[in-house]
Formats: C-alpha cells, structure tokens, sequence
C-alpha cells in the first residue's frame, strides 16, 4: 500500500514529507482492516511536519512507517464483531499511540469506529471527526452550554472552531466568532450573531461577558478571557500546556478553567457524534481537497492562514 511518512533529520529542523510502499496491516483481535478513502491533516499533522515532535516521530517510526492523521473515512475490507466488509465507517485513533491513518488502509479496533450516517458523505464525515469529537467535549460535558447562553469561539472558522460554533447554535446558544478577516461573512453564514476580525486588531468589546469563551485557536489564556466571563463562566482551551499560569490562577476564581485533549475516543462519543451527524448539527466545512500523491502541497496549506475548515486528502486506490 502506498503510505505517507517522514525522514527526521537531526535536531529540530523540519521532517521531509515522502510517499512509500509499505505493507497492508493485519487485523488483530477486536479489528478490522479498513480502506482508508478520505483522511484529514489535523493540528498535530501540523506540528509534525514543523519538527515540534521529532523525538516523538523517531520512536514510532520504529514502529510503523505511518505516523500521521488522526481522522478518516473508509470501507470496511474484513468482517469483524461489529463492523462486516462493505461497510462505510469512519475512525479517530489514539493521537499518542495510533495506528495513524495517513496510508491506503489500517488496522483499527472497531470501538475507534463507527457507521458513517446516510445522507452524509465520506469526505464530509472526514472533515467533522476531530473538531466534532473536541467541541462536543468541550461545550457539553465541560462548559454545559444550555439554551440562551453566550458563547465566544476563537478561531471559529477553523476545524474544531467550525464544528464548535455549529453545536453551539443546536444548544440554542448566542455565538460570538473570532476569525481572520477573510472568513467573516463565511462565519456569520453559519450562524455567528457576531464576528470579530482578529487580523485587524478588533478588540473584544469592555463589559461583553460570555457564559464560554471556547479558545480554539488557542490565542486568549484564561488570565486574558477572565474579564470576559460572567461570574461562573467558563474558558475552555485546546492546549492546555500554554497556559499554565491560567489554570494556576483559576484556582483563586469564581471562573472554571477547562481543558480538553482528544487523545482517544470509545463508543459511546463516537455514537453521540454519529447520532449528531444524522440530525445535521455539522454542516461539513471543506478548506480544500488534494490527491494523496499530492500531500505535500495539503502540509503546506496548512501552514497558511484564513482556513476555513478541514483540509483532506483523498486516496486513489488503483
């Protein structure tokens, strides 16, 4: 099969993406092999392809070539517990330990899976997994964001942004959005009350307070989101090792500092999320598309700014 990897240089300069033959996994217990269709570049991909995580690279490179992609979208290619060959699926992976999913096919446990919704495509489902899975933790089950609540999202046009800012509004919540200047019409098209600009210098208007301020990007900290939270609102951030002094001081406050790191998934969030998909709460929102020969040009529009939503590629099985 044909596999996306890495050459790790020394130190920490940048990895050199490359495409290679490797070989089809075997399902072991409690598996099944998937044909990966769509897969999706997430944050980490991100942080991979800049040499954050070399170290982290080179011990799982001894593993398996494939170290990169957390989201996808396949056919199931074996019969399994759950699952039977034929079946559309799509999967989320343990971010730490894989198997990732930036190659033709995988090996995957079938509690990492679920049916793709009728109605809905595979791409579309590609582009919904990582964000979904991360605003449904993030809104329901830290914030417990209700109908009539105010609700800033930063970086709401990107993949968790989006998905989080499309779940806000089934809640019934008022949605504030923070983008690049490029995506504030896209932003109140999907339903922001309102958009702030943060390209050019828009401050968050004095005495506006939120029950949530969701910091996606993240760009705030809890110490510079506090002014905005009423009394027992709550900052939730994606990147919870930035702000350290936040959570420190959100122990002397009135104001709740929530963290969340999708580091893996089970069944019972992948069926919210599958139910969720079903009812429509997540219109897909698709930055762009690429072939899977052409992953390198999808690693660098990922670096760019104004995104709007997931980038994915698209394998082309021959």
């Amino acid at each position: 099969m044909k596999a996306l990897t890495f050459d790790i240089p020394e130190g920490k300069a940048e990895p050199h993406l490359k495409i290679v033959d490797a070989p089809v996994p075997t399902p072991g217990k409690a598996e099944v092999l998937v044909r990966i269709t769509h897969v999706a570049l997430s944050h980490i991909d991100y942080e991979n392809q800049r040499g954050w995580n070399n170290k982290a690279l080179r011990k799982n490179l001894k593993k398996s070539p494939v170290v990169s992609g957390i989201e996808m979208a396949g056919i199931v290619e074996s019969n399994g517990t759950k699952f039977k060959k034929g079946d559309p699926v799509f999967g989320y992976t343990n971010i730490f330990k894989g198997p990732w999913f930036h190659a033709e096919y995988v090996a995957l446990a079938e509690t990492n899976l679920a049916s793709i919704p009728h109605g809905v495509s595979a791409e579309g489902a590609t582009a919904i997994i990582g964000g979904a899975l991360t605003a449904i933790t993030a809104l329901e089950k830290i914030a417990g964001t209700q109908n009539g609540d105010d609700v800033l999202i930063t970086g709401a046009t990107g993949s968790v942004g989006i998905t989080a800012l499309h779940l806000a509004l089934h809640l019934g919540a008022e949605v504030t959005a923070v983008c690049h200047s490029s995506q504030v019409e896209f932003a109140r098209s999907q339903g922001a009350r309102e958009v702030m600009a943060y390209d050019l210098d828009e401050p968050l208007p004095k005495g506006t307070t939120y029950n949530t301020v969701f910091d996606t990007a993240p760009s705030l900290g809890f110490l510079h989101a506090k002014p905005f939270l009423k009394r027992r609102g709550t900052y939730v951030t994606t990147m919870p090792h930035l702000d350290v002094p936040g959570a420190i001081a959100s122990m002397f406050s009135f104001r709740k500092w929530g963290f969340l790191l999708e580091s893996n998934t089970d069944e019972k969030r992948l069926g919210r999320l599958s139910t969720l998909m079903a009812e429509g709460v997540f219109a897909p929102a698709v930055d762009s598309t690429y072939a899977f020969a052409d992953a390198a040009q999808a690693f660098e529009r990922q670096r760019g700014r104004g995104r709007r939503g997931k980038i994915i590629l698209r394998m082309e099985h021959t």
